[in-house]
């Protein structure tokens, strides 16, 4: 059966996972470790729509990313990724992040 085009939208193709890697240096955004195989990371979900982009991405350690996910200080975590997207991507718009029919 053929993916849907949000499917499709939302996954993290194999070039976006280097991009990703080489931006953060193969080191978890959060604590800084470097990972020879560094979770990639959506700040908007894959289940909220969120893209399978660079802008949505970064590398974390597998620690960092279950808080970030289902911690008690989620939404600190969550701002950290995103002020670091930010320095990233000057223009970073949190609206754009999401699958759009």
């Amino acid at each position: 059966m053929a993916k849907s085009k949000r499917s499709k939208a939302c996954d993290i193709s194999s070039k976006v996972r280097q991009i990703v890697k080489e931006r953060d240096g193969s080191r978890c955004i959060w604590c800084g470790k470097y990972l020879s195989s560094p979770q990639i990371c959506h700040y908007i979900s894959r289940g909220a729509g969120g893209l399978g982009i660079p802008q949505n991405l970064a590398c974390g350690c597998v620690k960092c990313h279950q808080q970030a996910d289902q911690g008690t200080h989620t939404k600190r975590f969550k701002f950290a990724m995103s002020e670091y997207l930010k320095k990233c991507y000057p223009d970073w718009d949190e609206t754009e992040l999401r699958y759009r029919k």
